[in-house]
C-alpha cells in the first residue's frame, strides 16, 4: 500500500465513522470536492497542511455525531 492510499483509505474510513460525506468534509475543510476524491482514492499525496484540515473537520464530525 502506497504512502497516498494509506493516508486516503485512513481519512476515508474517519470520515465515514464521523458520519460526514466527502462533499460535507470538502465544505468544513475548505477544500474542493475533487481534492477530497483524489486523496481518499489515493491518487493524489495531500500536503501536510490539508491533512491538518481534513483531520480537523473530521474531529468536527466526530463531536457533532457523539451527541
Amino acid at each position: 500500500m502506497t504512502v497516498e492510499s494509506h493516508i486516503g483509505a485512513t481519512l476515508a474510513a474517519l470520515r465515514t465513522r464521523a458520519d460526514l460525506s466527502q462533499a460535507e468534509l470538502a465544505l468544513l475543510a475548505g477544500a474542493p470536492l475533487a481534492t477530497v476524491v483524489g486523496v481518499e482514492s489515493g491518487a493524489m499525496e495531500p500536503p501536510a497542511g490539508l491533512v491538518a484540515r481534513l483531520t480537523a473537520a473530521i474531529a468536527i464530525g466526530l463531536r457533532g455525531s457523539t451527541g
